[in-house]
This record gives structure tokens, sequence and C-alpha cells, in this order.
């Protein structure tokens, strides 16, 4: 099969509405075919159908847990191609765009997003911890002082280059039309960032809490000041 056979055949797995909606609800976060059934409001049998050609495609993956099939999206750039074709076909709902704490912090699938994901990449630049690309989407380099900024947050940057996906890239950001940080890179950040309580993302929403540790370690390690009204 072909390039082209193989790209039109992921345009037509995501040209359904059902199929694009279930990929938006994974985008939360793992679910059962009875969860997906509760979000979506179809039927057992159509909901599993498409779940089976989402996963032919290779867009979704299941795992068994006892009785139940849990569903998540394959990888990170699934979750970012349909946030982009959602992005580029309006389809923003309109909730999110006035939701305050969505705004300000939220999770772009295994990174942080929002005003505070922003920040966070242009500190990143200002302290010389990562090259900003100049292409749209670009891959980004670690900078002159990467392997100083990021050892001080202990992060194992041999460990992250190992991971099989992209290091790092400026991943646009739908709120603020200014990028943050994507790839390996990101994700490592916001794992960082979760176990040591700075953030707390609610469960069954993509907005993500702040807390007073993590504003008081985003301003003195990086110099982070987020309007969050």
């Amino acid at each position: 099969m072909d390039e082209h056979t193989l790209m039109a055949d992921l345009a037509q797995a995501l040209g359904d509405p059902l199929r694009l909606s279930i990929l938006q609800q994974l985008m939360e976060g793992p679910a059962t075919v009875s969860e997906l059934m509760s979000l979506t409001g179809e039927t057992q049998s159509k909901v599993s159908n498409h779940l089976a050609l989402l996963r032919e495609r290779k867009l979704v993956h299941a795992t068994r847990n006892r009785r139940q099939v849990i569903y998540t999206l394959r990888d990170a750039s699934v979750g970012q191609l349909v946030e982009a074709l959602s992005l580029v076909a309006g389809m923003t709902p309109l909730r999110n765009w006035k939701s305050p704490q969505l705004i300000t912090a939220r999770t772009c699938y295994d990174h942080l997003a929002g005003r505070y994901g922003v920040a966070l990449f242009e500190a990143l630049v200002k302290q010389q911890a990562i090259i900003a690309p100049t292409a749209h989407r670009g891959d980004i380099k670690l900078g002159p002082r990467g392997e100083e900024v990021f050892g001080q947050l202990r992060l194992d940057l041999g460990a992250v280059h190992r991971e099989r996906r992209r290091f790092a890239f400026a991943c646009p950001d739908w709120t603020e039309h200014l990028p943050h940080l994507g790839g390996a890179l990101g994700a490592a950040l916001w794992t960082h960032f979760v176990e040591r309580g700075w953030l707390v993302k609610p469960q069954g929403t993509r907005a993500t809490i702040v807390t007073d540790e993590g504003k008081q370690q985003f301003s003195r390690l990086f110099g982070i000041q987020v309007n969050e009204r």
C-alpha cells in the first residue's frame, strides 16, 4: 500500500462525524465502549463498529482490563491531528473558548497548553534552554543552556531522546495563537510538574489547575506570571 493510499484511508477514517467525536472524547483520556456510548449518545453496535475501523487504521489502541476493553488514542500525534483538524474546521466548542480555566492551562494530549504552556515556551527560549524553530510546528533543538536548565529540574534528557517520537516541536496553541512545547520533552515536563504537585488535572476535563506551589515555582524558575482572568 503506497503513501497516498494510506493518507486517503486516514482521511476517510477521520471523515465520519461519530468517529471524529470518539477521537475527541479519547483526547480527554481512556474510555470504555459504555463510556463512549454515554458521551456520544450512540448505540453499542455503532460505537463498537466505528472503534473497530479506528483500530484498523491504527488511530486507537485497545487494552483489556479484566472484563472491560479500554480504548486510548494511539499516541500524541493522533490527538494533535484531531485538534488541528477541529481548529481548521472551526469546530472548537464555544464553551471551551469561554472557559477561563481551560484558556489558562490545559493538556494538549500529554503536554501543557494554554497561557501557562505558551509562557513556559517563551521562558525556555529566553533562558536559552531551547531554540525556537523558524518553521510552523518545526522541530526544536536544545539551546546552549539546555542541559543546565533541564538539569535543574532533574530531567533525564538522555531518556527523553530515546523515546520513539519527536524530541520536541513547536505545537500551535489554539487559544493563544502562539506555540507551546510539544513532543517527548513537553511530555516529560508535564510529568515533572504533575509529580511535584505544581499541576493538577481534574478527571473528565482537559482543563488543568495550577496550584499555589506551582505558581510560585513557575515564577521562581521561569519568571512566569499569568493573568488567569
